[in-house]
Formats: C-alpha cells, structure tokens, sequence
C-alpha cells in the first residue's frame, strides 16, 4: 500500500495553539534588531499575515500570537530561532504555507489555494523587497531561511520520472532565491529535506516505497548542496549554509524516551508526549532540535550557540 500525503493535509484552520513563551531580547533597541524572512511549507508555518500586526519585541512573529499557527502543537523552529536562540531582537516575517511545493507547475499542491515557493517569494518582491519603513531590513541585519521540499518529494517519489521532477524543482528553488539576492539579501540558511521516511505516515508504506522515498530525499538534498555552489559562484557576497535536518530529527527518533516520548512511532497533538504532532509532522521537541542546528550552523552575531 503507497501512502500519499493527500492522506494526512495540514490545514490552518486545525492547528494548536499553546501558552505565549517567552521573548527572550536582550537589546530592543532599533541599532540592535535583525529580521528573520523565511519561507516553506507545514513544516515552517506560524500563520503570518503579512496586512497583519507587524513584527515587534512584544510578539516577534508579528501575528497570530506566539506560538502562532503551527503544525508541531506548540513552538515550531521559526518561532524557537525568535524567542530562544537569538541574541538580540530577531523579527520574524515568515511567508511559509502549510502544503506547500516549491512550484505548482512542477508539483501539485493537495490544494489550488496554497502559496507554493514561488508565491511565497512574489508576496515577498511585493511587500518586503522595497525595504519598507515598518521592515527596514538590510543585507547586513537579515538572515534568509528556506526550509522547503517536504511536499515536493513526498508528492513525487513514486512517479517513474520522478528524477526528472525533482532536478526541475531544485533547479526552480534556485531560481527563486536570485529575487531575494537581488532584493539585497546576502545571509542564506538552507534546510535539507528530512527523514519522512521514518515518519508514522510513510512507515506504513512497503518496502520498495520506503526505498523510492529514501532515493529521492538523497537526491534531492544532493542537489540542493550542489545548486548552492552553483549560486554563491553566480552571486558576489553570498554567505549560506545548509542544515542537514536528518542530524536532530534521527537524534529524536532514535532516544524517543530522552525527549519525552515513549517510541519513535507515536503522535500526539499536544506535542511534547509523542516525537510527532500527526503521523506526519514533527512535533515540539524534534522542531527545537532543529532551531538548534540552525542556531549552530548559522552562530553568532545571530545565534546563541551553546
């Protein structure tokens, strides 16, 4: 039996939302603050509405309130690089949107309404690219996060040209940062596609599913690593890195009961008694090993690294 993601969609209208954490700021003051534009998919979202409340020290998301919207049943690791890991005011202006493919063209969304990258990056020219006065961002205060291929991979895996789709969705990823770099951004942190394979979900799938499906998440971060080379080669004064995600995720899944979860199968929508929020999303604890691998991988002056 082939699981597909269409079995296990994520809508905003059905996440958690927790207790307001936090905001840890050390220095509010405007020299101090730095901006944190991300983009992705389920694995990212908080909900942001960029005609909403704007980013401030009170609620670094901006809007909803924190946690924000999220599918990990409480903080997810957007909503952990604002509130735990940075080292001065970090405003998050986070475009990313629950089921999103890099671009509907090349792999359908489980919905026509969804923003895919490419929308997420057109609301960013029409909104934050001007450097308006409410987001003034500049190169040297803004770090980029794209933490996007979830659903590309796992909507394409099973297809007999599915080498092909997915060499076509990281070569269109690529594509889609070159407006954010001409916009002025210089600070990049990729995240790698992560295990799903090991996720409820896709674990009841068979044997020759789960290989097709650990083939193409091995493809697809391979080429991710080799089409950033090709950027930074492109582009003068890139500084980027990719986060390999399969490093907190197997730390989770294999000590479960080291972070609060009786196995590596179970899911919960509370989000901290089982490793998984669904059978499909990571939950809390695997969300803030995430934030902290990025935190390590990006350091200082934006992140706390110990």
């Amino acid at each position: 039996m082939l699981l597909l993601l269409t079995t296990t969609l994520f809508s905003l209208a059905g996440a958690a939302v927790i207790q307001s954490p936090t905001v840890k700021s050390e220095d509010c003051s405007i020299s101090a603050t730095r901006y944190f534009i991300s983009f992705g998919d389920s694995y990212s979202q908080t909900g942001f509405n960029i005609s909403g409340t704007h980013p401030s020290a009170a609620n670094p998301l901006g809007n909803p309130d924190l946690p924000g919207w999220t599918a990990s049943g409480g903080l997810d690791w957007v909503g952990f690089m604002v509130t735990e890991y940075n080292t001065s005011l970090l405003l998050s202006y986070n475009l990313a949107y629950g089921g999103a493919t890099t671009d509907a063209d090349l792999v359908t969304p489980y919905a026509p309404t969804v923003l895919s990258f490419e929308d997420q990056v057109n609301e960013f020219t029409a909104s934050l690219a001007s450097k308006p006065d409410w987001a003034p961002w500049t190169a040297e205060t803004t770090l980029i996060g794209v933490w996007i291929g979830v659903n590309d991979v796992g909507n394409s895996f099973y297809l007999s040209n599915a080498t092909e789709v997915i060499d076509a969705v990281v070569t269109r990823y690529f594509e889609l940062l070159q407006p954010l770099y001409d916009a002025g951004a210089r600070e990049f942190v990729l995240l790698s596609v992560p295990p799903t394979d090991k996720s409820p979900l896709m674990l009841e799938n068979n044997d020759t599913s789960e290989t097709q499906l650990r083939g193409a998440i091995k493809l697809y971060n391979d080429l991710l690593g080799r089409h950033l080379d090709n950027f930074k080669s492109r582009n003068s004064g890139v500084e980027a890195r990719i986060v390999d995600t399969s490093v907190p995720f197997n730390q989770a899944i294999d000590n479960p009961t080291k972070y609060g979860a009786p196995n590596s199968t179970c899911y919960n929508a509370d989000g901290t008694s089982c490793l998984w929020f669904n059978d499909y999303h990571p939950g809390v604890a695997i969300q803030n090993l995430v934030a902290k691998a990025v935190a390590q991988a990006v350091g200082a002056p934006w992140f706390a690294t110990t």
